[in-house]
């Protein structure tokens, strides 16, 4: 990941309602949509969906400077090359949004992350079973306002709290 990651740590393991609530909210957020487990969404979200406005121009994409295979345009030139293309069509800000923990996926991973805070039930009020990192893929300064709303919605649609500070 290139840009910020925030990580919402859960006292359980989500419900099949829950979510179903989780993968309705990316769906309905994403412009670009992919689940790779239950759980775990590649996706693209316009920061306008949620409450910001991202402020490129409209023509921020140029054009790359020398030909390379052709008669075709720069982007399908270097994503014939690169096997992607670096500039998107759409304004989707590009996160992995994942749930980690026993029996969901990254097991190794959650435990790897748990293993050395223990002061992490005092403050958090439980022990964290589960947790969703919510990561995205780019690191402009609007990306980071785009994580930290992302995962505020995310915690809404899966019942995390804040902790009582």
């Amino acid at each position: 990941m290139s840009g910020p990651t925030l990580v919402i740590e859960l006292a359980e393991a989500l419900s099949s309602a829950a979510l179903r609530e989780f993968r309705a909210l990316m769906v309905g957020l994403s412009s670009h949509f992919a689940e790779k487990r239950p759980g775990f969404f590649d996706v693209n979200v316009p920061a306008e969906r949620l409450g910001v406005e991202d402020r490129r121009e409209e023509d921020w994409r140029e054009p790359f400077p020398l030909p390379l295979l052709g008669n075709t345009s720069a982007d399908e030139e270097f994503s014939a090359l690169a096997g992607f293309n670096p500039q998107p069509g759409d304004w989707g800000r590009p996160f992995l949004v994942y749930l980690m923990g026993p029996g969901v996926g990254d097991e190794n991973l959650f435990e790897a992350e748990h293993a050395d805070e223990p002061e992490v039930e005092s403050i958090l009020g439980f022990r964290p079973t589960h947790a969703v990192n919510v990561s995205a893929c780019a690191n402009r300064e609007i990306d980071h306002v785009a994580t930290a709303l992302l995962t505020a919605t995310v915690m809404d649609v899966t019942g995390a709290a804040f902790p009582d500070c």
